[in-house]
């Protein structure tokens, strides 16, 4: 899904950002869809746009899913090339003005978000929140999972060979590159997912 609009992973490096990276993703892939093209989002603005919400100034702190999206709703996110990714938090760090006014242009674009579970303090998901997630893969929509570590789930696997039944393949900031994560373990260890989508960009061409 992701290759072909230059999105591919990225590491968030020694930073504690992995659920930054997972709603960037999420995000900037509906917008691709929507655009047509790929426009890699910047994670150190949705991260900024994050602390602004929770009044975070002090610490490069893990974030959960809906701050981060409520960030979003607020504020944003501008493309990467507006405000880059930095190897450490700077607590002093502000967008510039451009950067604002094109977060402000993504935002207007109406990605839409939808859970499949909300945040609880208890990870956990049951067989009906997996065929949920696997649809919504089918559909051509990556999916948000949360836990200790994040991840964006980006595809799946039948396998009677794995625990749970199969595989997902999920797009890794921790490994800067696609892993995958047994149905059991997304079972067991994720607790809040969600998805973004959007209209995608009409063709212009006559017929």
């Amino acid at each position: 899904m992701f290759k072909e609009f230059g999105l591919e992973p990225r590491s968030q490096g020694k930073r504690n950002t992995c659920s930054v990276f997972v709603t960037t993703w999420a995000l900037e892939f509906a917008l691709a869809k929507n655009l047509g093209k790929g426009v890699p989002l910047s994670v150190e603005y949705l991260n900024w746009a994050c602390n602004q919400v929770i009044n975070n100034r002090t610490e490069d702190r893990g974030q959960f899913f809906h701050d981060l999206l409520k960030g979003y709703d607020r504020h944003g996110v501008c493309p990467e090339q507006d405000m880059p990714y930095a190897d450490r938090f700077d607590p002093q760090l502000e967008p510039s003005a451009r950067a604002i006014k094109t977060a402000g242009q993504v935002r207007a674009r109406g990605l839409k978000v939808s859970w499949i579970n909300p945040w609880r303090p208890q990870p956990g998901l049951t067989d009906e929140h997996v065929r949920q997630i696997k649809e919504t893969l089918a559909k051509g929509w990556p999916v948000a999972a949360g836990s200790g570590h994040s991840r964006l789930l980006v595809g799946y696997r039948d396998d009677s060979t794995q625990p749970g039944g199969g595989v997902f393949i999920t797009k890794d900031s921790g490994a800067g590159a696609y892993t995958e994560a047994s149905y059991d373990w997304v079972k067991t260890n994720v607790g809040d997912v969600f998805w973004a989508e959007s209209t995608p960009k009409r063709s212009t061409k006559r017929r």
